[in-house]
């Protein structure tokens, strides 16, 4: 896993998926609001660790996401 998961990272790979707030939120069990406020911000955000972890684990659970560092966000294509 990234080291920690920035909000910059969360939208980036949300982007990339052509997920909604809602289809992201929905994956990682964690509600709208949450991811909103998450996204709010370019660093690493003021969350529990576990909710950081669901929102990583929705994205690396498609086989089509993943991340580089602190910063990247990698889009596995053609899968």
């Amino acid at each position: 896993m990234a080291s920690i998961l920035s909000g910059a990272q969360c939208r980036m790979a949300r982007g990339l998926l052509r997920w909604s707030v809602d289809d992201l939120a929905k994956a990682a069990g964690v509600s709208s609001m949450t991811v909103k406020r998450l996204e709010k911000v370019d660093v690493i955000p003021n969350a529990q660790m576990a909710t950081l972890k669901a929102i990583y684990d929705a994205f690396t659970q498609t086989g089509r996401a993943r991340f580089e560092g602190d910063t990247g966000v990698f889009i596995v294509l053609g899968e």
